[in-house]
């Protein structure tokens, strides 16, 4: 992965990191905020041991490496039971020796005849007194603990009352809740990229399908605006099934017409909004353009278009109407639309029909592209009775939800029903070929003529290569305008 790859991580699961961010420092705080705060007094005893004046350097030499040696014998005795009952025989207090005994902490300063005496207690004044019983009745019990009290020791540092608490450290314990919290964050952010199967890129979609991915569509407000392609012709989405358009064209390269049904593995990946959206840009291109809406399930094109459902696709598949009556002609820059009709109780079954290889053979001979919004493949078998039919299929996958199991058990069930999977969509893409929005937004009403020139470019890549494609295109429009008005 490059850095680029890890910031997009970063960005797409920011909610786990701020989540993480925010609740280990509260724990942290509320913690601590619960912990009763504890005091420590702190003490300083002198151990030396005694010479007689006069006695020379090296009986002093020799007094300071036995006091060395006692420091850490001394570090020990200290923290005893018995330093801890005779503390308590000097100063009562409500603890057992065993309690004050936990309390104790003695540590010998390296290379100094001096121990760091510490008592911790909840309350201030209690840990001052209990640090200076302790020390007393320790430097009270040395003359017995060494036969000749050839050893003295002193209190040179006695306790004063702590203004500070040792525990909770409050703001350390937030920072470090900080800091453990954006770790967390971050590893889990990772881990559930990790685990997270849903294809994301259309190289991973193209991996999972086997075939070649001809269109990325970013995410757009489809519940709002479900045709940008004739609303909103300027945004990143509607050039983006433009370029779906131009790379479909090549599918049919071999052909005298392209008849294809569009499905996904499952649904709410966004089949009808794709199938609706690239029909309009073929339409545009001056290309004569079908929908059939083969979903007799959860038929979706007639509210994409605005359209009354009554009379469709199972309306001619019962012979209870003619073909040319039951599809419905739009404005010249719309495809034409037969929509589903009225939900049959067996659609698979009607789909199969000898009706059915009619209907689609009767729409090839009069249009260039005819484009079948089918079901979804994984739940029912309706597109693979369909794709008997057509072409192939144009498989569409939504990213982020449509996992590679899903996409390569959709190629599966094609493969095992002989169905050719012409392409594959990535609808609802986090990933872009370069800053479409930020080119596209660039334009306003005052490059409506650039805009118009980079359209005309576009249609002349689709037809070939060459000189003279611009009029062979506006050729192709005029005949549009003539038979759609003639068919009317």
């Amino acid at each position: 992965m490059e850095i680029r790859d890890y910031l997009r991580v970063l960005r797409k699961r920011a909610w786990l990191v701020i989540v993480a961010i925010l609740l280990c420092p509260t724990a942290a705080l509320v913690s601590s905020l619960a912990t009763a705060p504890v005091y420590q007094g702190t003490a300083k005893l002198f151990v030396a041991a005694k010479t007689e004046p006069g006695s020379g350097i090296a009986t002093a030499y020799e007094g300071t490496l036995l006091s060395q040696q006692l420091v850490k014998s001394f570090s020990r005795v200290l923290e005893s039971r018995v330093v801890a009952e005779a503390a308590l025989r000097l100063d009562p207090q409500s603890l057992s020796p065993r309690q004050l005994q936990a309390k104790i902490h003695a540590e010998p300063v390296t290379d100094t005849l001096l121990i760091d005496l510490s008592v911790e207690d909840t309350d201030p004044s209690r840990a001052r007194r209990l640090t200076n019983g302790v020390a007393r009745a320790f430097i009270a019990a040395v003359p017995r603990l060494q036969s000749g009290s050839a050893v003295r020791v002193s209190l040179v540092e006695p306790a004063l009352t702590p203004t500070e608490p040792i525990r909770p450290r409050t703001r350390l314990n937030v920072a470090l809740g900080l800091l453990l919290g954006l770790i967390i964050g971050v590893g889990l952010a990772f881990l559930r990229e990790t685990l997270d199967r849903s294809i994301k890129t259309p190289e991973e979609l193209e991996a999972a399908t086997g075939a070649p991915v001809v269109g990325t569509v970013p995410s757009f407000k489809a519940g709002k605006d479900p045709i940008p392609v004739a609303k909103k012709p300027r945004t990143a989405a509607a050039e983006a099934f433009r370029k779906l358009r131009t790379n479909f064209a090549f599918l049919g390269v071999d052909r005298m017409g392209l008849c294809c049904a569009i499905t996904s593995p499952l649904a709410a990946d966004g089949k009808s909004t794709v199938t609706a959206n690239l029909a309009i840009a073929l339409t545009q291109a001056g290309q004569r353009v079908v929908i059939v809406d083969a979903d007799l399930r959860r038929p979706s094109i007639h509210k994409l278009f605005g359209l009354n459902q009554r009379i469709g696709t199972t309306t001619v598949l019962l012979d209870h109407a003619h073909l040319h009556d039951a599809i419905q002609h739009l404005d010249r820059d719309l495809p034409d639309v037969l929509v589903a009709g009225q939900l049959p109780p067996n659609p698979s079954a009607l789909l199969a029909s000898r009706r059915m290889q009619e209907l689609v053979t009767e729409l090839r001979a009069t249009y260039e592209v005819v484009l079948i919004d089918c079901p979804p493949v994984l739940p029912v078998t309706d597109p693979m009775v369909v794709s008997h039919f057509t072409d192939g299929i144009l498989l569409v996958a939504r990213g982020g939800s449509t996992t590679r199991d899903q996409a390569q058990a959709a190629k599966a069930a094609c493969l095992k029903a002989g169905a050719k999977i012409l392409g594959s969509v990535l609808n609802a893409s986090s990933v872009m070929e370069g800053s479409q929005s930020t080119y596209y937004a660039y334009y306003g009403e005052g490059h409506r003529e650039l805009a118009e020139a980079g359209a005309d470019t576009t249609l002349d890549l689709v037809a070939g290569n060459g000189a003279g494609h611009r009029s062979v295109e506006a050729d192709r429009a005029s005949r549009h305008r003539r038979d759609r008005s003639g068919v009317r």
